[in-house]
């Protein structure tokens, strides 16, 4: 079951599943080695198969295409974690084509950001090098290893909303972008720390659902 995080509820069953056959097992003399078997049974049952790396904090990164409501969530849990949201578009803007110069300003960012609990992040890692870059950089800081919410709305929802608003072809390339970047992410990231959320759900019920993830992972 590599990669499954089990939430404490099913934790507590499995406890208490344990608990129940060793007391079916009234071997007093037997005691010892019938607890060293469960042992392993119970630890699987409470951790993750691959959980975040030590460091204190919370970095998120979000993914998802125009019009999900990735703003609206940067938002949302700016305010409840008290962490920044770094505005890695403007960073491109300003950086045009050179990767060295978006990875220079990212890093003054986060230290003038005073990131020191975490950061979220969107639009960035969107090819290996920038993956391998916020990995550094989240290292450097003493973060944990980042985890990954994307907003999963269908292409022809994304369409819907934006009916009228950007053109056409504009919309198309962003995107492509967005399925670059979560191509990306998938292919990068551990199946564990990739979190698909339903995006077309109300944006506090996104945001819940968020926070319950994060809740569990820690």
């Amino acid at each position: 079951m590599q990669g499954q995080v089990f939430p404490p509820a099913l934790a507590i069953t499995h406890l208490t599943s344990a608990y129940s056959w060793l007391q079916l097992h009234r071997f007093r003399q037997n005691r010892t080695m019938l607890l060293r078997r469960a042992l392993p049974f119970l630890l699987l049952s409470i951790l993750p198969a691959s959980a975040q790396a030590p460091g204190n904090g919370l970095v998120i990164v979000l993914i998802g295409p125009p019009g999900s409501g990735k703003t609206t969530q940067a938002q949302f849990l700016q305010k409840k974690y008290a962490i920044p949201t770094l505005a890695v578009d403007e960073l491109r803007r300003t950086a045009g084509s050179s990767t060295d110069r978006l990875n220079d300003l990212l890093r003054k960012q986060v230290l003038a950001a005073d990131a020191k609990k975490g950061f979220i992040i969107d639009g960035y890692p969107s090819t290996r090098a920038e993956a391998d870059y916020l990995g550094k950089l989240v290292n450097d800081a003493k973060l944990p290893s980042p985890i990954i919410v994307q907003l999963d709305v269908p292409d022809a929802e994304v369409r819907r909303r934006l009916q009228g608003k950007p053109e056409a072809k504009d919309l198309e390339n962003r995107l492509a972008v967005y399925h670059r970047e979560l191509e990306l992410a998938r292919s990068y990231y551990p199946e564990s720390d990739i979190w698909t959320i339903i995006g077309t759900r109300t944006p506090r019920e996104v945001f819940e659902t968020i926070i319950t993830l994060v809740q569990d992972r820690k």
